[in-house]
């Protein structure tokens, strides 16, 4: 049976990340039958449990080491792993992963990986120096490819492909459960806008500009749901909205990534700062507004056709407001395309799984 070692923001709760496994998992059993998988988590009894895979502490470097002995090929990805704007601790703890992985003689794969941003001389010396050394890399946006090449990375060849979320088949997303999810927290009449906020270092303006822009939809005869993506953070952060606004709104309480795509799938707009949250209303058709805290967020738009985001750095009330009438007076030919491109990024997503396949052929 071949075995694999994913490395990955796994085991933390965050429901991008946890979709991403979810997706990828999917698509590589299928593209590779009988594969064994081993996930490095933060928490590995909820990773196994969860997944049906094997789990071992990603902190636990006896564990990881050998895991990796026992794999015939590990997998880096996905999400944006290679960064240090959050700090160094990110670029090192991966690409000790990977360089673990190549000293034991085992090829590695970057599996649809975002790249940068890497700020800092070290970092860019870290990824020149171990991505020029592993067996295949692909992206998921063009820009990811560009900074690979200014990093200096020059072999092997970089595919770009799509984030593997965007692989999920729309039809497999329980619309239904979602319905019920909303009913449960009163949400029950008029079209749902669903906004998504996370912490940010900088200003705290847009909350502000956020929460009046939802008042605004509330006057109009819409529910306001903010969706926290992760816990706790996103949580603190969509409540300190909620307890802006003059209007009620629904803050959802804890909820897993197939409640999220559950919910998602039943929103008639969504406003949103964290990439995943996007491409979860976007597999669905619903029309997306973007508000950049990272350029990950921005490549995502370019990819399914739509303009870029507002900046959360100097968010405006009236800017975000004027973005809101422009896509609901577009809201079904967006809906459309978004569904179109989309179709068209999910093979591109799921041609990571037959790209890993080839090691196995």
């Amino acid at each position: 049976m071949p075995k694999v070692v994913i490395s990955g923001y796994y085991g933390f709760h965050n429901s991008g990340d946890e979709a991403m496994l979810h997706a990828m998992l999917l698509a590589l059993r299928d593209a590779v039958p009988g594969l064994e998988v081993t996930v490095l988590s933060k928490n590995p009894d909820y990773t196994a449990r969860e997944f049906g895979v094997r789990s071992v502490p990603r902190d636990n470097p006896l564990q990881v080491l050998k895991a990796l002995r026992s794999a015939d090929l590990l997998i880096s990805g996905g999400g944006g792993l290679l960064q240090d704007v959050t700090g160094p601790k990110s670029i090192i703890y991966y690409l000790g992963i990977v360089a673990a992985a190549r000293l034991l003689g085992r090829p590695v794969f970057f599996y649809a990986q975002g790249i940068g941003r890497v700020n800092t001389a070290a970092g860019r010396a870290l990824v020149r120096l171990v991505a020029n050394r592993v067996n295949a890399i692909t992206v998921r946006d063009q820009d990811s490819m560009e900074e690979l090449a200014a990093l200096g990375v020059t072999r092997p060849p970089v595919c770009v492909t799509a984030d593997p979320v965007l692989g999920l088949d729309p039809s497999s997303i329980d619309r239904e459960r979602g319905r019920q999810i909303l009913f449960s927290l009163g949400v029950r009449r008029g079209p749902v806008a669903g906004i998504s906020v996370r912490p940010w270092k900088g200003p705290d303006g847009y909350k502000e500009a956020v929460a009046r822009v939802a008042d605004d939809l509330a006057a109009e005869g819409w529910q306001v749901l903010l969706v926290p993506m992760q816990y706790p953070a996103d949580a603190v952060t969509c409540r300190e909205v909620a307890a802006r606004m003059r209007t009620g709104a629904v803050v959802l309480d804890r909820a897993g990534y197939r409640d999220l795509l559950a919910v998602t799938a039943n929103l008639d707009l969504a406003i949103g700062m964290r990439l995943h949250f996007l491409i979860f209303s976007a597999i669905s058709g619903v029309p997306v507004i973007g508000i950049p805290y990272d350029p990950k967020v921005n490549r995502f738009l370019q990819s399914v056709g739509l303009p870029p985001g507002l900046s959360v750095e100097n968010l405006k009330y009236g800017e975000l407001l004027l973005k809101v009438k422009q896509v609901l007076e577009e809201k079904e030919s967006i809906s459309s395309r978004l569904k179109e491109r989309v179709a068209c990024l999910r093979r591109e997503a799921l041609r990571n799984a037959s790209l890993v396949a080839n090691f196995f052929a």
